[in-house]
């Protein structure tokens, strides 16, 4: 099995820049961030989402305060952008925790080109309170049997929903918002607002197409390569030939034509700000407040669950931290115990996730917290950017509309009993070699997915060219062989034959 190679490929200028940022780091230890006296201090680095926080240097230093005495580790974090972080991986940059995900600097590709240190054992000798909080999660960030990163818990699972506008579709129309529905159920809903309002679109879409579109498949080489959920034997197929994709694209293109979304929708960079529009798409967690505060929106707000709880690599992968391969043993074991108090000291860690307790939130009589005017304006951070989501107070969206101080108790619950576990979980692919092909079928794709996930294109019209030009560059290789690789951990985890 070639799972978590080393070594790379010489003829990929992607492999030679990451294994020149990892001798940078080893050999500068460039950009540490200098400790004091019996205090280590640590760089680290997390995703800004689009925004740092104004107060976030006043809450940064109430932190450390804490840290400092708690356990004799101080942070220095950075809000970074998607653009910055990718050109410190690739420059050799030095920082000592890092944010890191399947979907932005993909942890499966930096952690199989040795950026990231292998915490397996540290990780239990110096932090075992962190390795009991992760339990079964851990899996997501092996790499070739080997712990190379840090999952921040939060919804590992991801659940995908319709946002509907519960005073027209309920109050006025008197139809009936279920719990859950199947991606094809909202048509009804489409058709009674477009009637009522024949120059609106009831749909919110934009560019990027719906939040969690993708989320049923387990995307191995995203977006290109997939495994669709359910098989007794995996099998990677190019994404259009999953069936089911395919008959999503054309109820998307059905939409379209019917006036349920806007013909504009594949230019739009958004639609945040149009609050009038009925039906909005959303990924959270069966019990989510966010999508339903009506001061929000002007309307009450019901949502609608039609896929999930999936559970898969990439899911468990949304939200990561990994060390350094530059680090020295000191800041390994430093940014551990900083990593493990944030997992298991929840006063501690409400104070990264939502401020200074009185200036920017609040404690509720349940337990749960409330952001304060200052909070919203000024440290409004979305709470897997500084740590873990399961360990934070829950967040009330008003004093009388409360959160379930239990919520993660009871979507961990939901995982165990209705969870769609995929059956490649913890199988990682090693990109390096197929680099380019993979560069170029992903450009192909980016010609057509903004059309194709907007509903503007006709799929069966679209794929076949689709098809040529992607089996062109090679897409036929490279799924022969992720699917050899894939045998061999079947074989090597007993599900081959």
């Amino acid at each position: 099995m070639r799972m978590g190679r080393r070594s790379g490929v010489k003829s990929s200028a992607r492999a030679l820049i990451i294994i020149a940022a990892v001798f940078a780091c080893l050999l500068t230890g460039c950009g540490r961030a200098e400790d004091n006296g019996d205090v280590i201090n640590i760089r680290l680095v997390t995703y800004d989402n689009g925004n740092v926080p104004l107060d976030a240097r006043e809450v940064i230093a109430a932190a450390n305060a804490v840290s400092a005495e708690k356990i004799g580790v101080t942070a220095d974090i950075e809000f970074q952008s998607k653009e910055k972080i990718n050109l410190m991986m690739a420059s050799g940059e030095y920082y000592d925790v890092v944010f890191t995900s399947s979907w932005l600097n993909r942890f499966d590709m930096n952690a199989s080109a040795g950026l990231y240190s292998d915490i397996t054992d540290v990780v239990r000798e110096e932090t075992p309170a962190l390795y009991d909080s992760i339990g079964q999660y851990w899996e997501c960030a092996k790499v070739g049997g080997k712990i190379y990163g840090i999952p921040i818990l939060k919804d590992m699972g991801s659940e995908d929903m319709f946002r509907l506008n519960s005073d027209y579709f309920e109050g006025q129309k008197g139809m009936v918002i279920p719990e859950r529905m199947e991606f094809a159920d909202l048509e009804p809903y489409l058709a009674a607002y477009k009637k009522d309002y024949p120059d609106k679109y009831p749909l919110a879409m934009d560019k990027a197409g719906l939040a969690g579109f993708y989320n049923f498949l387990e995307r191995v080489v995203d977006p290109v390569i997939v495994v669709p959920y359910g098989q007794d034997k995996p099998t990677a197929v190019p994404f259009y030939e999953c069936d089911e994709l395919m008959e999503r694209y054309r109820l998307l293109h059905k939409w379209y034509q019917a006036g349920y979304i806007s013909p504009d929708a594949a230019t739009i960079d958004s639609t945040a700000a149009d609050k009038s529009i009925p039906i909005r798409p959303g990924v959270a967690w069966k019990g989510y407040l966010g999508y339903s505060n009506p001061d929000d929106w002007g309307f009450n707000v019901k949502t609608s669950i039609y896929d999930g709880p999936y559970l898969s690599r990439t899911s468990e992968q949304g939200a990561m931290f990994a060390i350094c391969a530059g680090c020295d043993d000191e800041h390994v074991r430093a940014a551990l115990r900083y990593i493990e108090l944030l997992s298991t000291d929840r006063k501690f860690r409400d104070i990264l996730g939502y401020g200074i307790e009185g200036v920017h939130f609040k404690y509720l009589d349940n337990s749960t917290v409330m952001r304060l005017k200052a909070g919203t304006d000024r440290y409004n951070t979305k709470l897997y950017q500084t740590g873990s989501v399961v360990n934070a107070s829950v967040e009330s969206v008003s004093p009388t509309f409360l959160g379930d101080p239990d919520q993660w108790k009871k979507v961990y619950e939901g995982y165990a009993e209705d969870g769609i576990h995929s059956s490649t979980k913890d199988f990682a692919y090693d990109p390096a070699p197929k680099s380019d092909i993979i560069t170029a079928l992903t450009a192909i794709y980016n010609d057509y997915a903004a059309e194709l996930r907007t509903g503007t294109s006709d799929p069966d019209v679209v794929m076949p060219e689709v098809r040529k030009r992607m089996e062109a560059v090679g897409i036929n290789e490279l799924t022969e062989d992720v699917q050899q690789h894939l045998d061999e951990w079947m074989m090597q985890n007993g599900g081959g034959q």
